[in-house]
């Protein structure tokens, strides 16, 4: 599995992981069955990381503290993010592409990602420092060796280094993002048809977007219904990305 270099303690996460396991019901039944890809291990490092952001949470306002609660937490952050493991070629990406999570927040969707595909490169970047620390504290308390948090700004922060795929979540408006990441993707078509910008959106997109996804799956029907919610998930080649950013 992909490593990055320095990465953090394996006991100390090991031991994190141990304390956590007497009470893993925070995602429940119902959700678990949604992806049967993700085994019971990968769901206990899942817990663990929400546990652990839930927890700082409290200290550092990283995702909105209005109503947030535990069930909250994993329906408006966690289940959107794994969401997109059941978009048709993610699957299918092979092991050892490099995916950038721009602007990730409280490490979203790119975290509980890398949790799941341990065979991927992850790279995390938000600007806000406090972020990304709390970011790398729940990476290291499931024990993600294979993600890496970037306190910093894409591009300059990151370059030069590319990836297969990019990911964002409401971050800025489109044509923005894509100048943004342009200097970020590698088009040499590695991660097949899934290659370029996979990116959360919701709200009115005709208004920005000067060329079309060539592929788009609302979050509710990947994930069946269950939870509510009008955003999509859309897929843009590094070649339109690209173009629209020249």
């Amino acid at each position: 599995a992909p490593r990055w270099s320095g990465r953090r303690s394996r006991s100390r996460a090991t031991t994190r992981l141990d304390a956590a396991n007497a009470d893993d019901d925070w995602f429940t039944p119902a959700q678990r069955a949604l992806l049967p890809c993700v085994d019971d291990d990968r769901w206990r490092r899942l817990e663990v990381a929400a546990r652990t952001l839930y927890d700082w949470n409290a200290k550092v306002n990283v995702v909105s503290r209005k109503g947030l609660d535990p069930p909250t937490l994993v329906e408006k952050h966690y289940l959107p993010s794994l969401a997109l493991l059941r978009v048709p070629g993610f699957a299918e990406l092979e092991p050892g592409c490099r995916v950038v999570d721009v602007g990730t927040g409280g490490g979203f969707p790119g975290l509980p990602l890398a949790i799941c595909r341990p065979d991927l490169a992850f790279a995390l970047v938000d600007s806000r420092k406090k972020k990304i620390d709390v970011v790398e504290a729940c990476a290291d308390a499931a024990s993600a060796t294979n993600a890496r948090a970037i306190a910093g700004r894409a591009p300059q922060d990151v370059a030069p280094q590319t990836f297969d795929l990019v990911l964002g979540r409401s971050v800025k408006n489109m044509p923005e993002f894509f100048r943004t990441v342009a200097p970020l993707l590698d088009d040499s078509g590695r991660a097949g048809p899934l290659g370029g910008v996979l990116y959360i959106k919701g709200g009115d997109l005709e208004e920005e977007l000067s060329v079309e996804p060539r592929a788009e799956w609302p979050l509710a029907d990947l994930l069946g219904g269950s939870v509510e919610t009008d955003k999509v998930a859309l897929s843009f080649s590094a070649a339109d990305v690209l173009r629209c950013a020249a």
